[in-house]
């Protein structure tokens, strides 16, 4: 279901989400709309949302008017040799995300179609006697949206990371991917690792 408010600079209704993904507006964005009667309010409302990740990229873009809704952010570290000298880069990871397996669809031009479950890159599926190997292996894990949530009595504004391939979202705290985040985005998300928010 569709979320819509009203674009505070220009009086233009907007759709801001779909139910709790406030795929179109950064949470630092929530005042400058009005919500709609019968669609979520993002600033009462907001420690039940999720919301977009503010990319340098789309300064210059209205809210409702992003491009790619499900836009996420690599979480990657560069790797260095003993001389500091760059030698490739680390991909954010963690092991305990493939207890709670997703499901990617396989498809063949044949009209094939196969569900497999996805570890999130912690390790291949299981298939009985078929054995899947790697071929090319991408990044699974990246930063997907921030989440407001009151921790002890204060509201806090934490990243949410997501599996690219087959959507499963998990919490985290700041300190498991800053270093993960690229520049500009990470400076301008380090923010959130420091201070609590006005609510």
């Amino acid at each position: 279901m569709g979320e819509y408010a009203i674009r505070k600079s220009d009086n233009t209704e907007i759709k801001i989400g779909t139910l709790e993904d406030m795929y179109y507006l950064r949470f630092e964005d929530r005042d400058k709309v009005t919500h709609k009667p019968g669609n979520v309010d993002p600033v009462r409302d907001a420690c039940e949302l999720r919301f977009r990740l503010p990319f340098p990229d789309e300064d210059n873009t209205p809210i409702g008017q992003y491009g790619n809704h499900t836009r996420g952010q690599r979480l990657y570290k560069p790797t260095l040799d003993a001389q500091g000298k760059v030698t490739g880069h680390e991909d954010f990871t963690d092991e305990e995300t493939a207890q709670n397996a997703g499901i990617i669809q396989l498809h063949h031009d044949c009209g094939l179609l196969l569900n497999v479950p996805c570890y999130h890159g912690a390790r291949l599926p299981e298939m009985g006697d078929r054995v899947a190997h790697w071929n090319g292996k991408s990044w699974f894990l990246e930063l997907y949206q921030l989440r407001p949530a009151m921790v002890d009595g204060v509201l806090r504004i934490l990243p949410v990371v997501h599996c690219r391939f087959c959507g499963e979202a998990w919490r985290y705290k700041w300190s498991d991917v800053l270093d993960y985040i690229p520049e500009p985005l990470r400076s301008r998300l380090a923010v959130y690792a420091d201070i609590q928010v006005a609510a």
